[in-house]
């Protein structure tokens, strides 16, 4: 999740942070970047494999914004953007071994190629489409095979920055001190350390617990909603496909997930509110899908 602020003062450097103000046994992390003179963007990124059914990570942004530090540079300022996106971060090992298909070919984020530790893939998908652009090129040429994209960037940086940090992500399985020293083995021996692949559980697998969430102060997913420059008209047809027997936890649980407000845990069972979705695709990892929608719908971000 990411806002864009103008501020009445200027940042002059990058900050990220890892863990706070996420539970010890989620991953995840928040970033503030300075864009312009009196422009950050901050945000907050969390694995969905956490294990507290009530974490909202809208909620924990706006707790994030709060710390002394954030309260300080954000004083008189305004919030002028709002957005949220679900990006791939299985790493290396989550890769396809074909990127390439009949008159198809998958880049950046489609593809996986994000760097966990960094969480940044802008240039993997700049790079990756001039792959693709010259494997395409040569295709409608001389007929060669779109698979010399596959071999291109398995010959590049992106594979070799990938395997680097193949088991960054997985080593916080265990949680995040012991998750957090291996990390720091693996960065200090430039991922040689451990050598070989991690197991890793099945997301399915992992139990989740039912509590309390915190309260929200500050900004409402309504809102931020509209930060986003949603162009959606109320009368759309619902694009979320979900179970209609969603037993009242598994509501409350997806109304968490959301950022957007778009669903809502009543008495009836899930209420859902497609208006207001932003195309983050949170909940087509863990539950109702996604599915492509009515054209010019969604946000309209300008800055971000």
């Amino acid at each position: 999740m990411k806002e864009l602020w103008e501020t009445k003062r200027p940042l002059d450097r990058v900050i990220h942070t890892l863990g706070w103000p996420l539970p010890r046994d989620a991953f995840g992390g928040s970033f503030v970047y300075p864009l312009e003179p009196n422009l950050i963007a901050l945000g907050l990124v969390v694995g969905l494999d956490y294990r507290d059914a009530g974490l909202d990570v809208h909620v924990l942004l706006q707790q994030f914004k709060r710390h002394p530090l954030l309260q300080e540079l954000l004083a008189g300022g305004e919030m002028v953007e709002w957005g949220a996106k679900t990006i791939p971060e299985g790493g290396f090992y989550s890769l396809p071994q074909r990127r390439t298909g009949d008159g198809v070919v998958l880049l950046g984020d489609a593809a996986g190629f994000v760097d966990v530790p960094s969480l940044k893939g802008v240039h993997y998908a700049m790079h990756s489409g001039i792959f693709a652009a010259r494997a395409i090129f040569q295709h409608l040429k001389s007929g060669t095979r779109l698979g010399e994209y596959d071999r291109l960037v398995d010959a590049s940086y992106i594979a070799t920055d990938l395997y680097r940090t193949r088991n960054m992500r997985l080593a916080f399985r265990s949680g995040f001190y012991l998750g957090g020293f291996q990390a720091a083995l693996m960065t200090v021996t430039g991922g040689r350390f451990p050598g070989g692949r991690y197991r890793m559980h099945a997301d399915a697998e992992v139990p989740r617990r039912a509590t309390a969430p915190a309260l929200s102060t500050g900004i409402s997913k309504v809102d931020a909603v509209f930060k986003s420059g949603n162009a959606t008209r109320d009368t759309i047809p619902s694009h979320l496909i979900a179970n209609p027997d969603v037993p009242l936890e598994v509501a409350r649980f997806y109304a968490h997930v959301c950022p957007a407000g778009v669903y809502e845990a009543t008495d009836n069972g899930l209420r859902m509110n497609p208006p207001n979705c932003v195309d983050c695709k949170a909940t087509d990892v863990l539950g109702p899908r996604w599915t492509p929608r009515e054209g010019g719908s969604g946000p309209k971000y300008k800055r971000m």
